[in-house]
């Protein structure tokens, strides 16, 4: 990471990309902890939903034709099991208020030893955990500065869906429903995307600024979003991250279409294939947090 973000765009994108690989290479230690973590929690939202899923579908034919995309009988689905849905949405919604709050320490922690870049696993874990402690409470506070913006995706969301309501209501396969969905997403992804962009450059700011005991939020985030504004290669930096990421998830996508594998060790097999990519996308990830 670089000793100030802005110094690290200076750069162009292929010193940028090679500078995060170097960083990935080197704390591999860190990245595995981290995903860990991840994991854990991800985990205990995947169990307690698979359980809902199975009491409410397991006996019914019809949801293996809608998890193999059968449109109607998805629909079905949703309909037929509506207090199901509202549950697995009430467990969604606790895990990511959890992941949220266990994040800003992990991030924190991510970010100091990017920016510290201490030698030994001890000096690792000692920076790790002083970091996200020292910065946990104002991540906390850039997330609550980041509230403004996510109440205009919302408003962009919900007008885009408006516009394409009916095109939905009237969808027969799943190419007539996810290409009115696409149109209608686009605007929101490009508006989350600056959100994220500008989000990482205020936290890098303020890990290497609550050093100089420096952390004004406020004014970090204000000047972190007029940065990356003035400068497109921040948006087409991290936008490269999210292309390999989206090629990544299909391309697991694509090898797992149409190849089921039953019995336990399929099962074993499919979730190692799964945490393996789950690595990679995590690893592409934070190969765009250092800037250096």
């Amino acid at each position: 990471m670089a000793k100030s973000a802005k110094s690290g765009m200076r750069l162009g994108l292929g010193e940028l990309f090679g500078a995060g690989g170097r960083a990935v290479s080197r704390y591999t230690g860190t990245l595995l902890a981290v995903f860990v973590a991840q994991s854990l929690v991800a985990a205990a939202c995947i169990i307690p939903i698979s359980i809902v899923l199975a009491q409410t579908f397991a006996h019914l034919p019809m949801f293996d034709e809608a998890v193999d995309g059968d449109l109607v009988a998805l629909i079905w689905c949703l309909r037929h099991g509506r207090a199901a849905w509202f549950a697995v949405g009430g467990i969604v919604f606790g895990t990511v208020v959890v992941w949220q709050l266990v994040s800003w320490f992990l991030v924190g922690g991510l970010y100091g030893v990017l920016a510290q870049r201490p030698e030994s696993r001890g000096e690792t874990a000692r920076c790790f955990g002083a970091s996200g402690a020292a910065t946990y409470l104002a991540y906390a506070r850039l997330a609550l500065c980041s509230l403004p913006g996510w109440v205009l995706v919302l408003f962009v969301f919900g007008t885009g869906m408006g516009m394409v309501g009916s095109r939905l209501e009237t969808a027969l396969t799943l190419p007539d429903l996810l290409g009115p969905l696409a149109l209608a997403l686009v605007p929101t992804f490009l508006l989350i995307h600056v959100l994220w962009t500008v989000a990482d450059y205020a936290r890098v700011e303020l890990t290497l600024r609550h050093e100089t005991h420096d952390p004004s939020v406020i004014v970090t985030y204000l000047r972190s979003f007029a940065y990356v504004l003035r400068r497109p290669i921040t948006l087409i930096h991290s936008g490269f991250g999210w292309m390999l990421f989206l090629m990544v998830t299909a391309a697991y996508a694509y090898l797992a279409q149409g190849h089921p594998m039953y019995g336990a060790e399929g099962a074993v097999t499919l979730f190692a294939v799964r945490q393996g990519v789950s690595l990679l996308r995590m690893a592409i990830h934070v190969d765009l947090q250092d800037w250096t």
